[in-house]
């Protein structure tokens, strides 16, 4: 099985399973995220551990990591107080914006953003990943959130969530590549099997987290 049809497979089962627990299951979404925040720390200190200031890395990646735990956990609970999809929205699309750079970038090619720090990344797939956002952020906005009777996205909010699963998302995957190429490594583990580590997992939605937490809160409390 290539890479792009593992993608393909574990996003048929991973992706349905993600949203269903964001949406019905708050315990068991916050125990899950601690979970997997806390084993991509755990990757992040051993890609720094031979860096030069590594107890200024260690702090960083505390704050930086741990931070945007907390914000995902209080996001969704702000949805839950709130009957807000914003995790839901988060998450999806995060990965929908990754799924399609990947699959277009891979597809297409093209010219390199970043070629001495995340060679793959291309501009074929930064647009393929901005044109998944923009549908799904319609097809969302007329089918989906129906079922959220006291919401509806504001213009304001489909601009704002477009440029943070397209733009803040690429910026948090592409200061892990820089860390990972700073180390010479490609993976921040080997633990999903063919899929990097969970550090490479949860790169787009630690920076972009935050940013949709401080929006919210600016907006809707």
């Amino acid at each position: 099985m290539s890479s792009l049809q593992s993608r393909i497979f574990i996003g048929l089962i991973g992706f349905p399973s993600v949203i269903y627990v964001i949406l019905n299951h708050i315990l068991v979404f916050n125990i899950i995220v601690v979970f997997c925040f806390t084993l991509a720390f755990r990757e992040f200190i051993k890609i720094v551990s031979n860096f030069d200031n590594r107890t200024y890395w260690l702090f960083f990646g505390t704050i930086y990591i741990f931070g945007s735990m907390m914000s995902l956990i209080y996001l969704r609970s702000i949805d839950s107080l709130l009957s807000y999809p914003f995790t839901f929205l988060l998450f999806a699309g995060v990965m929908i914006n990754d799924s399609m750079a990947y699959i277009v970038g891979k597809t297409i090619g093209g010219p390199k953003i970043l070629p001495n720090i995340s060679p793959k990344k291309t501009y074929s797939g930064l647009f393929g990943g901005l044109f998944g956002s923009i549908i799904f952020i319609i097809l969302c906005d007329n089918y989906f959130l129906n079922g959220f009777s006291e919401f509806s996205l504001t213009n304001t909010d489909k601009i704002f969530l477009v440029f943070v699963f397209n733009i803040v998302g690429f910026f948090g995957d592409s200061f892990e590549s820089l860390i990972k190429r700073k180390a010479n490594i490609k993976d921040s583990s080997s633990l999903l099997l063919g899929h990097g580590g969970m550090l490479d997992r949860l790169d787009s939605l630690i920076l972009t987290t935050p940013v949709t937490m401080f929006y919210v809160i600016a907006y809707y409390l």
